[in-house]
């Protein structure tokens, strides 16, 4: 549980970024299967952001002192959420006319 405690703190931040893409996807008609798609890409973000997190904990280097692995699950967390998010958007289906 202390992995996710980075992760709190940039709560804000990562509903922000879940808010951008869901507008800029919901900015033109979508089809069903768009609407779909949108949902999976946003809770597979979630998933992989906390799953970073956890890990970047773990992995921290202890010696450089007690704050560091927090910032490094933050760090990863924030970063996992971007990526996702960007790579989903690029993968995006188009609009069926």
């Amino acid at each position: 549980m202390p992995a996710f405690v980075g992760i709190l703190l940039l709560a804000p931040l990562l509903a922000v970024l879940i808010g951008i893409y869901h507008y800029a996807a919901t900015r033109a008609p979508r089809t069903p299967a768009q609407q779909r798609y949108d949902r999976i890409v946003a809770v597979v973000a979630v998933i992989a952001t906390l799953a970073v997190a956890a890990i970047a904990y773990q992995t921290a280097p202890a010696a450089r002192g007690p704050i560091w692995p927090h910032v490094y699950a933050a760090l990863g967390g924030f970063f996992t959420m971007l990526a996702v998010l960007g790579l989903g958007w690029w993968r995006r289906p188009a609009a069926r006319q």
